[in-house]
Formats: structure tokens, sequence, C-alpha cells
């Protein structure tokens, strides 16, 4: 499965859908959500789904669920955080996953449900939360915290493990580059360690 249907698959049901961002709107047409983008000519050039022209999510009074894939984990944080609050949101960004579930946690929102689809030799992090209080914190919450259930977990902790790997070699020690990599590369050891299959 890849991330487009992964997100599709894990958007809930909603009498009002955002897509925020919506591109060519091929989640908007399977959601029959409302399709949005901040300028006029970013529009997608269709008749068959509802389309407005909004910053985030500002125009709306209501909103159940609010899908916010594809941009930078600060976006993401900024768009929830200048509402309406949705009830609950998919989100997705392409880089510093473990930023977003941080800021989420610190915005008062709560994993329910992540899952990973394979893309371009790595692994895209679609994440469902609502709003409550997260429990998970530090590396656990970072990685993702409820990862563990999806097959794909331990390929994704390696991918990562070989990514802080290669930044010890390449930041000096001491460097706050090298010391975050290796803090990163010391739990998903135990992780891997923890949740690899048994080999008789």
């Amino acid at each position: 499965m890849n991330r487009h249907q992964l997100i599709i698959e894990m958007t809930p049901a909603g009498e009002v859908v955002v897509d925020v961002g919506c591109d060519h709107g091929h989640h908007t047409r399977a959601l029959g959500a409302i399709g949005t983008e901040r300028e006029p000519n970013r529009l997608p050039a269709r008749w068959d789904i509802p389309l407005v022209v909004a910053d985030g999510l500002a125009p709306f009074r209501q909103v159940d669920v609010a899908v916010i894939t594809g941009m930078g984990a600060h976006t993401i944080l900024k768009i929830l955080r200048e509402g309406p609050t949705p009830k609950e949101a998919i989100v997705h960004a392409p880089e510093h996953s473990d930023r977003l579930r941080r800021g989420l946690a610190t915005q008062g929102w709560r994993i329910v449900n992540e899952r990973l689809a394979p893309e371009a030799k790595r692994f895209a992090e679609a994440i469902h939360v609502e709003r409550g209080d997260e429990q998970s914190s530090g590396y656990e919450l970072e990685f993702g915290p409820l990862l563990a259930k999806d097959p794909l977990h331990i390929d994704h902790a390696n991918q990562i493990l070989n990514h802080k790997l290669s930044v010890v070699k390449k930041a000096p020690e001491g460097t706050r580059a090298h010391t975050e990599a290796t803090g990163w590369i010391e739990w998903l050891k135990i992780y891997i360690s923890k949740h690899s299959p048994s080999i008789k």
C-alpha cells in the first residue's frame, strides 16, 4: 500500500472533512472532502470536488477531520494551532516526523493510530491524532508510540538507525548532531532487539 492509499484508509468519517493543500485532489475526491489551497492558481482544474481558497483551516467554523499531509512539521503544527481546531486529524510530514510528534503532544494532541508506507527507499509515516493528553514521551514518542503494531516497523527502525550511524561518522564528536544521533542509536538498538523475532 502506498502513502496515498494509506492516508485514505486511515482517515475517519466526518461531516466536515477538509483536505488542506489538496494538490491534485485525489485524497479530496476519495474522502468526500473539501479541498483547499492558499492560492487560486494552485487549485486543481476539476469540478467533481468542492474547492476553497484558504490559508489552513481559517475560513471554516467547524472541522470534524483535517487531512494535512505532505507538508513540513512546522507548517502542520501552525495550521492546527491557528484552527479552528478539528476533532481529529491525519498528518504526514516528509521529514522530521519526530519533531511533528513532539509538537503534536505539546499542543494537546494524542496519537491514536499510525502506519507506515514504503516511499523512496524510506517509509512515509501517517499519524492519526485526536484531542487529548499523549502518554508517551522521549524517544518512544518521537519514533512513534504505536508503530510497533505496523509490520514494517523493524525495517523502519533499521533505516533510521543506519541514518543515525552515518550522522555519527560525519559529525564531530561533542557537537549537538553527534550527541543526538548517539542517543538515537542506543535507543534504536534496544528497540530492534526487543521487537525482533527470536532466531532459533
